[in-house]
C-alpha cells in the first residue's frame, strides 16, 4: 500500500521553516527528493555552514572550496526572501588558521549584510579580523561571535541589537569592549566569556539589559556598572 506524502503537501512557507533548522548542506540535499522539493532550499531563511576537520580534509586541505560554496549558496538564494539567520563556523584542528582567505570571508559577510541579516553567528580563527561592517549593521538583532578577532574598531552602531554573545573574542585595544557595548543601546542579553574588558573606566549602565552571563579569570576586574540593572546575572570563573 502506497504511503501518502503529506509533508510535501504542506505550504512552501512551512516547509522552508522546517528546513531552516537543518545545516545548509542537508537542506540542499532535499532538492533530490522530488520536483516539489527542488526549489525550496533557495527560499529557506537561514544559512548554516560548517567547516570541520572531515570537510577540510575532503576539500584537499584548503579553505577556498568551502568559502566558494558558502558564497555560491548565498548567491543562489532567493533574493526576494529575507535572510533571517546566517551561521558560519570554521572549526579545524588540522588546518593552519593563518592562511584562511580573508578576502573570501569579507565578501561573504558583505553579501549577508546587504541581505538585511538579523541573526549572525560566527565561529572563526582568531587570526581572522572581523569586518567593521558587522559592528555597524543596522538590521542585526542577534550577534554571536566565537574566537573572532576585533583588531581595529572604527565605530559601532547596532541600533536594534538585543542579544550579544562574545566568547573568546580577541580585541586589539583596551577600550574596545566598552565601545562595543555603548553602540548597542537596546541590548537585552549579554554573554561575555574570556574577553578583555580592559580598564573599568569608560563603561556605562545599560538600562535595557535584562540578562548577563559573564565568564572571566580569577582576579580580573569586571565593570559592574554594565550589569547594574539586570534581572538575571551569572558569573563563572575559569582557571
Amino acid at each position: 500500500m502506497e504511503m501518502e506524502d503529506r509533508i510535501s503537501a504542506l505550504p512552501d512557507g512551512i516547509l522552508c521553516h522546517i528546513l531552516s533548522f537543518l545545516p545548509t548542506c542537508d537542506t540542499i540535499a532535499t532538492s533530490c527528493l522530488s520536483k516539489r522539493w527542488c526549489p525550496l532550499w533557495r527560499s529557506v531563511p537561514a544559512l548554516d555552514l560548517h567547516l570541520d576537520d572531515q570537510t577540510y580534509l575532503q576539500s584537499g586541505c584548503i579553505y577556498s572550496p568551502f568559502l566558494n560554496f558558502a558564497y555560491a549558496t548565498l548567491l543562489s538564494h532567493n533574493a526576494q526572501q529575507p535572510l533571517m539567520l546566517a551561521r558560519l563556523r570554521v572549526n579545524t584542528r588540522v588546518g593552519p588558521n593563518y592562511n584562511f582567505p580573508k578576502a573570501h570571508f569579507n565578501i561573504w559577510i558583505k553579501a549577508v549584510i546587504e541581505r538585511g541579516i538579523k541573526h549572525l553567528h560566527l565561529e572563526m580563527p582568531l587570526t581572522l579580523p572581523l569586518p567593521s561592517s558587522v559592528l555597524n549593521c543596522k538590521t542585526l538583532v542577534v550577534l554571536k561571535l566565537w574566537q573572532v578577532g576585533v583588531d581595529i574598531l572604527q565605530s559601532v552602531d547596532l541600533p536594534v541589537l538585543k542579544i550579544l554573545h562574545l566568547d573568546y573574542v580577541r580585541v586589539g585595544g583596551i577600550g574596545y569592549i566598552s565601545r562595543i557595548l555603548r553602540g548597542c543601546p537596546v541590548l537585552e542579553e549579554l554573554r561575555a566569556n574570556r574577553v578583555n574588558f580592559g580598564t573599568i573606566a569608560g563603561y556605562q549602565s545599560m538600562p535595557k539589559l535584562v540578562r548577563a552571563d559573564i565568564g572571566t579569570n580569577f582576579g580580573v576586574e569586571f565593570p559592574l556598572e554594565v550589569v547594574s540593572n539586570v534581572q538575571s546575572l551569572r558569573f563563572f570563573l575559569e582557571v
